[in-house]
């Protein structure tokens, strides 16, 4: 099983928080834009990889193949969006597959 673990780091270089702070920026922008135009990518986008970078929408194969597309098309962008796109509409269950502790 999957052993989590966390790491908080405290960042005090200005230019690493501020090129963190421009590709959440940029992830944001790309997000919104696909809040807006969820619409207009189904049905097609079901079953796909769906990229989004520039605030412009790829339908991929496969996660390699979109992300070669964000680096290929909008160099500049240090948001990028890429994720699976379920192929049928509906619920979805989902498991515990782990043990559980008791721990009264």
């Amino acid at each position: 099983m999957w052993d989590p673990k966390i790491t908080i780091e405290y960042v005090s270089d200005p230019a690493a928080a501020e090129r963190y702070r421009e590709a959440h920026e940029q992830f944001d922008r790309n997000s919104q834009w696909l809040q807006a135009n969820w619409p207009n990518l189904l049905p097609q986008a079901r079953g796909k990889i769906l990229a989004v970078a520039g605030q412009e929408a790829y339908l991929a194969d496969t996660p390699e193949e979109a992300w070669k597309w964000t680096k290929d098309h909008h160099p500049e962008d240090k948001g990028p969006l890429v994720q699976y796109v379920f192929a049928k509409e509906g619920p979805r269950f989902y498991g515990f597959r782990g043990r559980v502790v008791d721990v009264r």
